[in-house]
């Protein structure tokens, strides 16, 4: 009889550890999961600074290239000044606007409607 209690008690530990074990084993799970989510997390953080980077870098070369093109102009039209213009605007309806406020593409900037 003590030895059935014994061997009675001693599975009930072994369904224990079981029981421990796979706890541990979806834990671990849960924690490579959230390991994986991380390592995504930090690609992406560093894909967006790169593109960051890459714009700013993009716009500074707008800016080289249209300080360029002002003093080529200068050269061709000395007795212009070409101190209104700016880098960023377009003309539209004869009037010089950001160009985010209109929708120029596929049309001419001087006619929307081409």
């Amino acid at each position: 009889m003590e030895r059935d209690r014994k061997l009675q008690l001693a599975m009930e530990q072994v369904a224990l550890k079981e029981k421990e074990l796979l706890d541990l084993k979806s834990e671990n799970q849960e924690l490579k999961g959230r390991g994986d989510l991380e390592a995504r997390v930090v690609k992406v953080c560093a894909q967006k600074k790169e593109a960051e980077t890459g714009k700013e870098h993009g716009y500074e070369m707008l800016l080289v290239g249209f300080e360029k093109a002002k003093k080529q102009a200068k050269f061709f039209f000395p007795e212009m000044k070409f101190d209104k213009l700016d880098p960023i605007k377009v003309v539209h309806n004869e009037a010089l606007v950001d160009d985010d406020e209109v929708d120029v593409e596929g049309g001419d900037d001087n006619n929307p409607e081409a």
